[in-house]
């Protein structure tokens, strides 16, 4: 059995994956660092962060609870995504 590392729930627009664009979704990363994308959310018992997601392209600006607060990443593919999120176990 593989063990969860962190849960991770998104709320907003999101063309990659929801259908209509808006909605919500929850993403299971486990320990040995397999993904899971499931489009319900499932209940965390301890948040430890929030985020705001702003995906433009193949950049993402990310506003953060936990360090670093603001930072930016590089994708590989291209998409479009504006999303809040909370992570914790």
């Amino acid at each position: 059995m593989v063990k969860i590392k962190r849960i991770f729930n998104e709320y907003g627009l999101d063309f990659d994956n929801n259908r209509y664009g808006f909605g919500c979704s929850t993403e299971i990363e486990y320990v040995d660092g397999t993904e899971k994308r499931i489009h319900e959310i499932i209940k965390i018992n301890k948040v430890q962060a929030r985020y705001f997601r702003i995906w433009i392209g193949k950049i993402v600006f990310i506003i953060d609870s936990e360090r670093p607060y603001l930072s930016t990443r590089k994708k590989k593919r291209w998409n479009f995504k504006i999303v809040y999120g909370k992570s914790g176990k």
